[in-house]
């Protein structure tokens, strides 16, 4: 049903002027549509989407006049009011299905005559009262589909459909009958166009009578009627035109509802479908009921079906003579596909083999003869734009066109997935073992395209070379969980084969050129089958070599924990591969070998993290590809300090992650945290690292002022290292007093003359013994006084500066004098210059003599006067 909301709808049409029944009618017919104020709907282009919104009523404002899509489905409607669609003259479908829907008013649907589409199917309004029921249906003459099976039990004997007389157009109707018998009466005879009736309810009889009005059906569907009980032998012979008869969950038992196929003898018929055919299981006699005969067959046999099902019907045992070929004549040129599924087989299983000789024949699906432990997801489950049921897809077109080719593309998907449950212990009794000799040669029908035969054996040998005549066109091959075991031989003869589903059976034994006559092979499924960890970890590279084509692998639950090198090398065009439910650590291949990957599934394996080479590879794939997925999903991963890197990876990458990247990971104190609880990874940064760093940047800050330190200590006593380094390395000998004529040169300024000419000079001579240099008194006069100074300082051991603030502020010859002694010293004479200083005349002192001269010869005094401290500091800096 889901289709018709998707339909392309028709052009809009001239809008229809209707009369009506009382002022508000005529308002709305008139043309004057309610505003659209608010409205709780989705709205796009003419349809208006207002399902699944547990609305309670409904409002004739919510809807614009040109909708011609109304979905009110899921809600909890419980009355349908008059005039409610009036004004929606162009509404085509109306779907106010699964509902509560008690009461329908008389003018619910006044205004609706182009309504083309009803689903009014599982609510709870009782469809007895014929004189009601035709003037509710009487606005909409255009109807071609209907649908109004009920969610309810109106236990309402000897009801007529008198309604449906109106309804001249109807093609497809679905209704429920309660009754003891099911009659479809005379009114059916006005619905010429009637082609398929769906019927669902509490019948108990079927007999000669029921269709007798509806001879014109092409498809006839009886579903859910547990209580039937009795159908007449030739209840079916008035459908004459019938191409589809569909008989789903009916309780009764297979073999006797075969026997009611005798009407349809000799006819072509599109598809015949019998699901869930069976009487109650506690009352289950399989040796009467289970049984497939060529007796309770005979008729079915000669029917000319395409597509035959036969499903979930409690059958045990098919006997040979039942599907022989010589009883098959009529299937070997009409049968194109056959479905026989979900029956606990229990006999020769080798009967239905025959069935593949079939000459017509495109579609098998013969499986879940026994119930199962693992249910393996159909391709694909990763992606949903490609995830598509592989049987569905692969079920041959039989409709009255009667299409005959398949899209075979529809196997671009790989089962990914795994889903293990419970299951009650086998019914089946008998150890189906198939054993082939030295050799095998089988034959199947050149026509046959899909083949799924899941379940359908419990053990069988695949150690000989088997050929297989007539396989070359079939593409898609499922035998999972079917007990095969001790792949040592070969099967040849599926050269067109593109999905291979072998999940489930036993591998641990495997030739390494078991692949090698599959050439067209684009996906396989090797899910738990427990392969050897040894020989996967050696000739995984041999085993695939050949299957250059391949697209999707799965190797999902096979406790794997590495694969050999250079596996994939010959795999380029691989998209999706699943490795999940295995105990590897890192990707086990190099991903420069598959350029084309789409999707790498790694859950649950034993990854803590990626390391960068893997991340750069991945981001150098997701590049070239423009889309990759990677599932991490059950791993436990890393994020502690050593994870930093791929924590920071997984926040920018263009790869795509499960779950959002949100993966459970144990932080660095062991505790159960979650990768996106650290996307501030700045702060995690500061957490595992902040105290390292700290401490270091305390040591490189003490370092660095140590450094200072040096340096300025350096440089302020450049000549005393100088002269240390020419000392210890080159030999160098220092000068001494006696190598130099004057003791000590003596600057002073003009003005302030008497101090150092007077007392200086006294403690010198007199007290010291030393030679000094005044300018003033032993200054040749007709020596240049500039030349004269500069030989003066040159030739004494110690220049004693007094930095008087005018020798430092107004006395030229001062300032030259001070210079000059400055250039004086050399690594021979390191402490040459001592400055003699008022404390006030500290700020005076020049750069350049305090970046020259040592602290120590600076000499710093309080007042112009000889004292004891003065004398102990020149005695000290000038011996």
């Amino acid at each position: 049903m889901f289709i018709l909301y998707r339909l392309v709808l028709f052009c809009l049409f001239s809008v229809a002027i209707y009369s009506s029944c009382d002022l508000k009618s005529e308002m709305l017919v008139s043309g004057h549509y309610p505003k659209l104020d608010f409205t709780p709907c989705a709205i796009v282009n003419v349809t208006v989407d207002c399902s699944c919104l547990s609305l309670t009523n409904i409002q004739p404002s919510w809807f614009p006049s040109y909708t011609e899509v109304l979905l009110f489905n899921n809600n909890k409607l419980k009355v349908l009011p008059n005039y409610t669609f009036s004004h929606l003259q162009h509404l085509k479908i109306l779907d106010l299905s699964n509902n509560d829907i008690q009461e329908i008013e008389i003018d619910a649907f006044h205004g609706l005559g182009k309504l083309e589409n009803l689903q009014l199917y599982q609510n709870k309004y009782c469809f007895y009262d014929s004189v009601k029921l035709d003037r509710i249906f009487q606005p909409t003459p255009s109807l071609t589909k209907l649908n109004i099976i009920q969610n309810t039990d109106c236990l309402v004997d000897n009801v007529t459909n008198s309604f449906l007389t109106k309804l001249t157009k109807l093609r497809r109707l679905e209704i429920s009958y309660n009754s003891e018998r099911l009659y479809l009466g005379p009114e059916f005879t006005r619905l010429r166009d009637l082609k398929y009736l769906k019927i669902v309810g509490d019948s108990q009889i079927i007999d000669n009578l029921t269709f007798v009005y509806v001879g014109n059906l092409t498809g006839l569907e009886l579903c859910h009627m547990n209580s039937l009980n009795s159908i007449s032998s030739d209840a079916f012979q008035p459908l004459i035109n019938l191409k589809v008869l569909k008989m789903i969950d009916i309780s009764l038992n297979l073999s006797y509802v075969l026997l009611r196929l005798e009407p349809f003898q000799g006819r072509n018929m599109s598809e015949m479908t019998l699901d869930t055919i069976s009487i109650d299981v506690h009352e289950e006699r399989p040796k009467e009921n289970g049984y497939l005969t060529r007796h309770n067959t005979q008729y079915l046999r000669n029917i000319c079906v395409s597509s035959l099902t036969l499903q979930n019907c409690l059958i045990n045992y098919i006997t040979v003579e039942a599907v022989g070929v010589a009883q098959l004549e009529t299937w070997n040129n009409c049968l194109v596909n056959l479905v026989i599924s979900d029956n606990p087989l229990t006999g020769n299983r080798f009967a239905l083999l025959k069935l593949l000789n079939l000459k017509q024949l495109k579609s098998v699906t013969m499986t879940d003869a026994f119930r199962h432990c693992v249910e393996y997801a159909p391709f694909p489950v990763h992606f949903e734009e490609h995830r598509l049921d592989s049987q569905s897809n692969w079920l041959i077109s039989t409709t009255i066109e009667n299409k005959e080719t398949l899209d075979h593309d529809v196997f671009n998907g790989l089962d990914t997935s795994t889903h293990v449950t419970w299951a009650k212990n086998n019914t089946t009794s008998i150890d189906q073992r198939i054993q082939i000799g030295d050799s095998g040669n089988f034959y199947i029908s050149e026509n046959l395209r899909y083949i799924n035969a899941r379940r359908l054996f419990i053990s069988a040998l695949v150690n000989v070379h088997f050929i297989v005549y007539g396989a070359q066109n079939v593409e898609y091959l499922d035998i999972s969980d079917s007990g095969f075991h001790d792949f040592t031989g070969f099967v040849e003869g599926f050269t067109s084969l593109k999905t291979y589903i072998l999940s489930g059976n036993d591998l641990s034994k495997v030739s390494i050129q078991f692949f090698e006559y599959l050439p067209s092979m684009e996906n396989l499924a090797l899910s738990n089958c427990r392969l050897e960890r040894d020989f996967m970890s050696q000739h995984s590279h041999v085993l695939f070599k050949n299957l250059t084509r391949l697209k999707q692998l799965d190797l999902s639950s096979n406790s794997l924990n590495y694969l050999s090198t250079n596996t994939f090398l010959y795999n380029s065009h691989l998209q999706f591969v699943n490795l999940a439910r295995n105990l590897f650590r890192e990707i086990p291949f190099r991903l420069r070998y598959t350029p084309e990957l789409r999707a790498l599934d790694l859950s649950v394996n034993s990854l803590s993290s990626l390391d960068v080479s893997t991340t750069k590879d991945l981001d150098h794939l997701v590049t070239k590809t423009g889309y990759l997925k990677l599932y991490l999903q059950g791993n436990v991963l890393s994020c502690g300090c050593n994870d930093i890197t791929f924590l920071q990876w997984m926040k920018t990458t263009l790869v795509t992650f499960d779950l959002n990247g949100n993966f459970t990971c144990i932080n660095e104190k062991g505790e159960r945290t979650y990768i996106l609880f650290h996307s501030d990874l700045e702060s995690l940064w500061r957490e595992c690292n902040g105290i390292l760093f700290l401490y270091l940047s305390v040591i490189i800050m003490c370092l660095y002022f140590i450094g200072l330190c040096i340096v300025f200590i350096i440089f302020r006593n450049k000549q005393f290292l100088i002269s240390y380094l020419l000392q210890t390395f080159v030999g160098f000998m220092v000068s001494t007093r006696k190598d130099y004529k004057i003791d000590v040169y003596i600057g002073y300024s003009d003005r302030d003359y008497k101090f150092p000419c007077n007392n200086l000079r006294e403690f010198f001579e007199n007290s010291l013994g030393y030679k000094t240099f005044l300018i003033d008194r032993d200054l040749i006069a007709s020596v240049d006084k500039a030349s004269g100074i500069v030989d003066a300082l040159n030739a004494s051991w110690r220049i004693l500066l007094v930095c008087s603030e005018s020798f430092l502020k107004d006395d030229d010859w001062s300032m030259f004098t001070l210079r000059s002694a400055i250039y004086t010293q050399n690594p021979a004479n390191p402490a040459r210059v001592v400055v003699l200083v008022h404390k006030d005349c500290l700020p005076l002192l020049p750069t350049a003599l305090l970046s020259s001269v040592n602290d120590e010869n600076i000499c710093v005094v309080s007042e112009w006067a000889m004292s004891y401290e003065m004398m102990q500091m020149l005695t000290t800096r000038l011996t």
